[in-house]
C-alpha cells in the first residue's frame, strides 16, 4: 500500500489496497496479499481454529516422539508417567526417586530398591523388611523368604542361595554326604596328602590316621584278633567263636547261630550256617543247631526219630524196660502203665474183685478201641445196674430172670444200653486191633484209631505228614512263601525266617552304617537281626 505501494499491509489485514481483514485465530498470520493462515504449533484449519490431537504438533502434522506411556502437549513436550522421566520419558526414576517427575524420594537402604511408580522397596532375595534391612528368618531363603531350608537339624542354611551351613567333613545340599576319601575340611574343599591306602585323611582336621582294620606308626599292621576299626581301638563283640570283620566289627557267625554278635541259637526245627537247613527229625523231635543229627524224645528211635518203641521198652533210645504185668500197655515216653479191665497198681499187679456169674457171650471189640485186659465175656447188649454194672437178662427161670454181670465199663467208658459195651479209644500213637499197632506219623500228627492214617496238620504233608515242601506252607502246604532272597518261610505261618543282614515282613536290606571315625570306646557294634517266626515242632 501506500503512494508507490512499499508499505506492507498492517497486521490483520490483506488484499488490494489492505482492506481485507484476516480471519485467522489463536495466534495465526495470515499472508498480506493472499489472506491464507500460517497457524501456530498446536492448531491447525483454514482460520488456525481447530486445536491438534495428543500426540502431535506443528501444524498438526508431527507425531510426538514419548515412551514408556508419556503424552505429548500441543507444543511437542512430553508428560511423563510416574517412574519415568527424560524429553521422551526414556529414563526410569535415579535411585532414591520416584513419582510423578521422579520427584520424590525414598530410602530402601544399602540392599533394597525403591519401585519408581509406588515407593515400596522392593527386596532381593534372602532380605526383608520396609527397608530390606533383615535377613530371612533361620530356615528360609530365597526372594521374599519364601523358600524353605532343607538342611539337617540344627544346622543353618544361607538366607540368600539356601545353601546348608554344612560342619567340617560333610558336604551336599542337605550337609548329607561326608567328606570322599582324599578330601577335608569345610564343604571338602581341601585336598588330603595322606599315602598309601592303610592311612585315611580324618575328614575335618586332615590329620592322616590308620585306615580301619590297621594300626601301627605307618599303619602297616592288621588289626590283632578280638580288635576291630581305625587304629584297632574296638574290641570285637563276636559270641560262639565267630569271625570278627577287622574294619567294620561285623560278626561272621558259625554254623548253628545267628544274629548281630552271633548269640541266638537256631530256632526250633533249623540248623546249620545261617541255619538255613531245615531239620528232617520227625514226632516232634528236635535237631542238634549246628550238625542237624535228631535228638529223640523219650519213646522214640530212628535217625530221623521216625520209630517208636519195642513193646515193653520206653524212655530216652527206648533203653527202658516196662514193667507192665497182665496185659496193661506200657506209655513209651515215661513207662507209665494202662491196666486192663480187672487190674489196678503201677505195675497193673493187683487185681479187682470180679462178677460171680459171667454169661458166655462177649462184646465185640470194633479196631481202633481198647478191649478189657481180662478174659471174662461180657454181654453184647447190657442194660446197667444201681452200681454200674452191666446187666444181661438172658433167660428165665425158677429163680427168676438168669442173668450174667461183668464189668464193660474201662477207662470211664459208658455201658451203651442199646448197643451194650462201649470201648474207649487208642490212646495217642496206637491204633488197630487192640490198639497194638504204632501210629507212624511224623512231627506229632495225630492217626486214624483204626486205620492209622495220618492227618496232616497245617504246614505238613505226605502219607505220613514228614514233608514241609521248601518255599510253601499253610494246610497242605498250597500256599507259597513270600521271602526274599529265596529265604524260607514257616511252613505254617508263612512268616520270612530272615538271615542275618535283612529283616521286614520281606526281607528288606538294611545298611548298618558305621560312624566313619568312632570315639575311643569299648561300646559294642550296634545291630538287629529280625527272625519273622520260629519253626514250632509237634510231640505227641
Amino acid at each position: 500500500m501506500g503512494p508507490t505501494c512499499q508499505q506492507a499491509c498492517p497486521e490483520g489485514f490483506y488484499g488490494t489496497g489492505c482492506h481485507q481483514r484476516c480471519l485467522c485465530h489463536n495466534g495465526g498470520t495470515c499472508d498480506p496479499a493472499t489472506g491464507h493462515c500460517t497457524c501456530p504449533m498446536g492448531w491447525t484449519g483454514l482460520a488456525c481454529e481447530l486445536a491438534c490431537t495428543d500426540g502431535h504438533e506443528d501444524g498438526c502434522g508431527q507425531h510426538c516422539a514419548c515412551l514408556n506411556g508419556g503424552v505429548c502437549d500441543t507444543q511437542g513436550r512430553c508428560h511423563c508417567p510416574p517412574g519415568w522421566s527424560g524429553s521422551t520419558c526414556e529414563s526410569p526414576c535415579p535411585v532414591g526417586h520416584f513419582g510423578a517427575g521422579c520427584q520424590e524420594r525414598c530410602d530402601c537402604g544399602a540392599k533394597g530398591l525403591c519401585h519408581p511408580i509406588t515407593g515400596t522397596c522392593q527386596c532381593p532375595p534372602g532380605w526383608r523388611g520396609q527397608r530390606c534391612e533383615k535377613a530371612c528368618l533361620p530356615g528360609l531363603f530365597g526372594k521374599s523368604c519364601a523358600e524353605r531350608c532343607a538342611c539337617p537339624p540344627g544346622e543353618p542354611c544361607d538366607h540368600i542361595t539356601g545353601h546348608c551351613s554344612c560342619p567340617l567333613g560333610f558336604t551336599g545340599a542337605a550337609c548329607e554326604t561326608p567328606c570322599p576319601p582324599g578330601t577335608f575340611g569345610e564343604r571338602c574343599a581341601q585336598r588330603c596328602h595322606c599315602v598309601g591306602p592303610t592311612q585315611d585323611c580324618h575328614p575335618i582336621t586332615g590329620t592322616c590316621v590308620c585306615a580301619p582294620g590297621h594300626h601301627g606308626p605307618d599303619c602297616e599292621q592288621e588289626c590283632p584278633e578280638g580288635w576291630y576299626g581305625p587304629g584297632c581301638v574296638r574290641p570285637c563283640e563276636c559270641k560262639n567263636g565267630a569271625r570278627c570283620e577287622r574294619t567294620t566289627g561285623m560278626c561272621h557267625c558259625p554254623a548253628g547261630y545267628i544274629g548281630a554278635d552271633c548269640s541266638i541259637v537256631c530256632p526250633t526245627g533249623r540248623y546249620g550256617p545261617d541255619c538255613a537247613q531245615l531239620c528232617a527229625c520227625w514226632e516232634g523231635a528236635t535237631c542238634h543247631h549246628v550238625t542237624g543229627v535228631c535228638l529223640c524224645p523219650p519213646g522214640r528211635v530212628g535217625p530221623t526219630c521216625e520209630q517208636g518203641c519195642q513193646p515193653q521198652r520206653y524212655g530216652v533210645g527206648c533203653q527202658q524196660h516196662c514193667s507192665c504185668l497182665n496185659g496193661g500197655l506200657c506209655n513209651a515216653t515215661d513207662g507209665s502203665c494202662t491196666c486192663g479191665l480187672g487190674w489196678t497198681g503201677e505195675s497193673c499187679a493187683l487185681g479187682k474183685a470180679a462178677p460171680s456169674l459171667v454169661l458166655a457171650a462177649s462184646c465185640a471189640v470194633p479196631a481202633g478201641t481198647m478191649p478189657p485186659a481180662t478174659a471174662s465175656p461180657v454181654p453184647a447188649a447190657a442194660p446197667r445196674d444201681a452200681m454200674g454194672l452191666c446187666v444181661s437178662m438172658v433167660s428165665w427161670g425158677a429163680m427168676g430172670w438168669a442173668g450174667a454181670q461183668g464189668l464193660c465199663v474201662l477207662q470211664g467208658a459208658p455201658c451203651m444200653l442199646l448197643s451194650g459195651c462201649s470201648f474207649p479209644g487208642c490212646p495217642p500213637g496206637f491204633y488197630g486191633t487192640d490198639c497194638q499197632q504204632h501210629c507212624d506219623c511224623a512231627h506229632g500228627a495225630a492217626c486214624d484209631p483204626a486205620t492209622g492214617h495220618c492227618h496232616c496238620p497245617v504246614g505238613l504233608r505226605g502219607p505220613r505228614c514228614q514233608e514241609g515242601t521248601e518255599g510253601m506252607y499253610g494246610e497242605g502246604c498250597r500256599q507259597r512263601c513270600d521271602c526274599m532272597g529265596n529265604a524260607p518261610c514257616d511252613h505254617i505261618t508263612g512268616h520270612c525266617l530272615c538271615p542275618p543282614g535283612k529283616t521286614g515282613p520281606h526281607q528288606k536290606y538294611m545298611t548298618q552304617l558305621e560312624d566313619l571315625f568312632p570315639r575311643h570306646s569299648s561300646e559294642p557294634a550296634h545291630g538287629r537281626w529280625d527272625l519273622g517266626a520260629a519253626w514250632a515242632g509237634h510231640g505227641l
